[in-house]
């Protein structure tokens, strides 16, 4: 029965087009996501009617009645171009297996992780995020395999990577897109211990999704609490990453005053901010702040009628207070 299924799977992607050509020639590369695709093809089999989206009747109708596997098989054969999504199969796909993610993992990487090689000659990747942030390494552990911790006596997680295979695809995936210098060198030593050649990246566009990555690692969304002035900034020990996104996305890069010893790109200005806002439309966040990133629009429009000023008694008042919360919650 699982050979017919396994049959029928390649099969069905013939039908989805490019969501399923997105799956690794060798499987061996992404076992861990092409294992919960067999088993949820298999699934699917059994109860086809919670999962696919059939027009013709006749072949809901038999699904539902829990026909033999062979006879499901054969109707949904039969009436394949009738689906109209394949959510099991589609999504996990489409959201995982493209460049931009590739970009966006790269960009999270060079904030917030590292690639190490022991004096044993173990290869590894850790990323280290705050507790909110645990969705965004739950992808990447879906994808590549490794583990999620809790780091002792911190509001932080980390994750780490070991195996060889799923470490290898990993370098296979962003090797090219990385383009913070410590992470480039870090990524040599790895690459060298393969015999993996290091490409180095193309010119930054804004058309990549490498700084939505680089966002959730080092990047903020905030509200001044004193003038409610909002910004969007993001961090680091150098000026090297910051100062191509000027060119990009506006804004300027200055020295932090909380700290000598790093550098912030901060934009203010609505048209820049919204600018943002549209990228991250087309490179989400996989974040905590993406929840702000959805309320930005809903500060202007508070702003614009100056719900931040109005008297604590009133209804706009109360608006501004509740949207506020939202905000500092991450809601």
């Amino acid at each position: 029965m699982q050979q017919t299924i396994s049959e029928n799977i390649i099969q069905l992607s013939s039908y989805l087009g490019s969501d399923l050509t997105l799956i690794p020639d060798q499987v061996g590369e992404h076992k861990n996501l092409y294992g919960t695709l067999s088993i949820s093809c298999t699934f699917c089999t059994l109860n086809v009617k919670n999962h696919i989206n059939v027009k013709n009747s006749q072949v809901t109708k038999a699904l539902n009645t829990w026909v033999g596997t062979s006879e499901a098989i054969r109707l949904l054969n039969k009436n394949i171009t009738t689906i109209i999504s394949v959510p099991c199969l589609a999504n996990n796909i489409k959201a995982y297996n493209n460049n931009s993610f590739f970009e966006w993992l790269a960009g999270l990487i060079d904030g917030d992780g590292s690639f190490l090689l022991s004096k044993k000659g173990y290869a590894s990747l850790e990323i280290t995020m705050d507790i909110r942030d645990e969705h965004a390494l739950q992808i990447i552990k879906n994808i590549y395999g490794g583990s999620i911790k809790l780091r002792s006596g911190a509001n932080a997680i980390r994750y780490r990577l070991h195996h060889k295979s799923g470490l290898l695809s990993l370098i296979k995936d962003v090797n090219g897109k990385i383009r913070n210098s410590n992470r480039l060198v870090q990524l040599n030593k790895i690459c060298t211990k393969y015999n993996i050649n290091l490409i180095y990246p193309n010119k930054l566009t804004y058309n990549n999704g490498w700084v939505s990555g680089f966002f959730d690692a080092d990047g903020t969304v905030t509200i001044n609490s004193t003038n409610t002035q909002l910004s969007i900034s993001i961090s680091q020990k150098t000026s090297e990453l910051l100062l191509p996104l000027i060119e990009i996305y506006g804004g300027n890069v200055y020295i932090d005053r909380g700290s000598a010893q790093s550098f912030k790109w901060y934009i203010t200005k609505r048209e820049e901010i919204l600018k943002m806002v549209k990228y991250f439309k087309v490179y989400p966040s996989r974040s905590a702040k993406i929840k702000r990133l959805h309320l930005i629009n809903k500060y202007y429009e508070l702003k614009d009628i100056k719900a931040h000023l109005a008297p604590p008694e009133t209804l706009l008042a109360k608006s501004w207070n509740y949207f506020y919360q939202k905000w500092i919650k991450f809601e």
